[in-house]
Parts: structure tokens; C-alpha cells; sequence
């Protein structure tokens, strides 16, 4: 039948890395995009004076879409323990939230703090390198628990080397808080960064086994 693969019984089989990677690509940019579509979940509201992405808050289905996209595709092609997959996709959700706690916590101490002075424009230097510094730290931390989530079946991704490898996608993605917190349009973040961190879990995926 062309839908055994979705039997609970079935012995999960991991597809050749092409196939992996571009479908983690899609996955990753599918639910960047769903952060423009309006949900039922409440969103998520930082700190007063933190950062602002929409004029509402934080869009709380974004990250619960992107958790359950790659939690889906453990279940397709590493294990069919569902409690495995179900601890990976609260894990990386946990990572979601945690990105963007550290993005604003960052981007409120330095926003509060004296660099580059009280001269004119210092305020406006302060926010925009409060959402740099804040989107890589937060980016960093994401990519790192979604990768430590990932782990947990994925005995490859407990190796340093492609663990490493989905922090720094997180960390240079993370740059992209700048341009979506000041177009105030989210996907200017999600898209970008939810694709490459999972494409940097589709390669530590179908790497070298040892």
C-alpha cells in the first residue's frame, strides 16, 4: 500500500540526503511562512519595551508548527518511539521560546545601558545592536537546544561536530532579527532561520555514521 510508511509498525527508512535536505528546507520555510497566517494559539507576549516583531506579539504557532515538523520527520525516517518524538518536539519548542527570551533579554540590557554614550543617535545605535547581538545569542541558543532535542534520537547529533554546526546556522541566521524587528515582519526571521537550522539537521542527519 503507498501509505504503509505511515504504519506505526513500520521500520522507519532514512531517504538519500537529497531528499532529506530539501525536504527539511521546505518543511523549515513552510512554517516560517505560517508566522504571517493569523492562529487560535495566543501569542506570546515579551517584556514591556522588549522586542516587537508584529503589533501584537509573538507568533506561538510559528515555533509549535516548527516543532512539529521535524518531530514528524524523526518519526518518518529514525524511530517510530513516540515518546522520542514527542520529548524532541517539547524540547525544541522549549528552544524556540528560549531564542526569543535571550534575543529580548539582550536587547533590553543594552538598550538600558550607557554604550555609545548620550550623544545624539546613541539610543538608536543601542536598538540596533541590541537586535544584532540579540539575534545571534538567541539564534545561537535555539539552534542549540533544537539540536540537543534532535539528539535524543538522533545519536549523530550528540557528536560536537554537527551539533556545532546547527548552532552556527542558528547564530548567522539570528541576524535577521534586525531586518524583521524593524519591518516589524516576522518572517523575515522565521523563514530564513527555521529553513537553514533544519537543513544544518538533515546533513548531521544523513552524515557519516560511526
Amino acid at each position: 500500500m503507498a501509505w504503509d510508511f505511515l504504519k506505526a509498525d513500520t521500520v522507519p527508512r532514512l531517504p538519500k540526503r537529497s531528499s532529506v535536505v530539501a525536504a527539511m528546507a521546505v518543511m523549515g520555510a513552510l512554517t516560517g511562512l505560517i508566522s504571517c497566517l493569523p492562529s487560535p494559539l495566543p501569542e506570546f507576549d515579551l517584556d514591556e519595551g522588549g522586542l516587537i516583531l508584529n503589533a501584537v506579539g509573538m507568533p506561538l504557532h510559528a515555533g509549535v508548527t516548527f516543532a512539529a515538523g521535524i518531530a514528524l520527520c524523526l518519526w518518518l525516517w529514525v524511530t517510530r518511539d513516540l515518546g522520542k518524538c514527542l520529548l524532541a518536539l517539547v524540547l525544541i519548542f522549549v528552544g524556540w521560546l528560549a531564542a526569543l527570551n535571550t534575543a529580548n533579554d539582550l536587547y533590553q540590557v543594552l538598550i538600558g545601558s550607557e554604550v555609545f554614550g548620550t550623544a545624539l543617535g546613541a539610543k538608536a545605535n543601542r536598538e540596533v545592536l541590541g537586535l544584532i547581538v540579540g539575534g545571534v545569542i538567541g539564534g545561537a541558543v535555539g539552534a542549540g537546544l533544537t539540536a540537543f532535542g534532535t539528539g535524543i534520537p538522533v545519536e549523530s547529533l550528540r557528536r560536537l561536530e554537527n551539533w556545532s554546526v546547527v548552532v552556527l546556522a542558528g547564530a548567522v541566521f539570528g541576524l535577521m532579527l534586525y531586518p524583521a524587528a524593524s519591518l516589524r515582519q516576522p518572517a523575515l526571521l522565521y523563514l530564513p532561520w527555521q529553513t537553514m537550522v533544519a537543513v544544518s539537521i538533515a546533513f548531521a542527519l544523513t552524515g557519516r555514521k560511526t
